[in-house]
């Protein structure tokens, strides 16, 4: 793992003033034409700042209190919009609606900054585990799911030590991890039978999970390995939570079932 870059907070940044300055131009220079084109721009702004602004947590909050902080921030989020509901007539009173907006969009961005020196250490300090988000950006299960459910799922991720000889799953057993291969080399057998030598960046487990079947093969270690593995409930949720990852999945199983043996596609 390597800790993580300001990369981030400075996105985070910018993505925020995307999602703050529509409103101060609208506030500036009111028309229809202009509120369309601002509202639109409001949008995008929205989504990429949840996308950093969640990414961040997720890096800096620890994994067993992480639930905690998701809770407690939608309460903030719920809070603030009825906070909001009182403040803005006061504000529009005071102001008058268009400065009432030109002020809105000023406060966050004008936070933001106020708190960068803050923001920054946290974002240098977040650990980020590049490895791990590597190898899952590179199949195609996990490729299309968010950066965040992605850097989750990288975080989930267990390594696990597979001396050469070591036998990783059996024949019959009860599928309970999705496994990849970092180093080294694993030997896939059924009945007796070699079917395969996978390497790093090949995989094993998936349809034993996603089809609820018991492992029809014994995958083995041809050298000393090193493993990661993903347990079944964060691998089911993850993959069939997603349209895309769920459709990719399938064409995965699709695929080994039509060009492998049985046993090798009911890992």
């Amino acid at each position: 793992m390597h800790r993580g870059r300001s990369r981030l907070i400075i996105a985070s940044l910018a993505e925020l003033h995307t999602h703050c300055r529509p409103v101060v131009l609208f506030g500036a220079w009111p028309s229809t034409v202009a509120a369309l084109l601002f509202l639109g721009v409001l949008g995008i702004g929205n989504t990429l700042v949840d996308v950093s602004g969640l990414t961040l947590l997720q890096r800096t909050a620890p994994p067993d209190v992480l639930g905690r902080v998701f809770g407690v921030l939608e309460s903030l989020v719920v809070g603030t919009l009825g906070l909001g509901a009182i403040i803005a007539p006061v504000l529009v009173s005071l102001f008058g609606v268009r400065w009432a907006l030109v002020a809105t969009g000023l406060l966050l961005p004008a936070l933001a900054l106020v708190s960068w020196t803050r923001l920054r250490s946290i974002d240098e300090r977040a650990v980020v585990p590049e490895r791990e988000l590597e190898l899952l950006r590179g199949l195609p299960l996990f490729a299309p799911l968010a950066p965040a459910t992605l850097e989750h799922l990288a975080r989930s991720l267990v390594r696990v030590p597979a001396p050469v000889g070591t036998d990783v799953t059996r024949q019959g057993d009860v599928g309970d991890r999705f496994y990849l291969v970092d180093e080294g080399e694993v030997e896939v057998t059924s009945d007796g039978e070699v079917l395969a030598t996978l390497g790093p960046g090949d995989y094993f487990g998936e349809i034993a999970l996603l089809r609820d079947v018991p492992r029809t093969a014994t995958v083995s270690a041809l050298t000393d390995a090193s493993l990661l593995a993903l347990e079944r409930d964060e691998f089911v949720s993850a993959v069939s939570g997603h349209p895309a990852s769920l459709e990719a999945a399938d064409a995965v199983v699709a695929a080994r079932l039509g060009h492998l043996r049985p046993g090798l596609a009911s890992i």
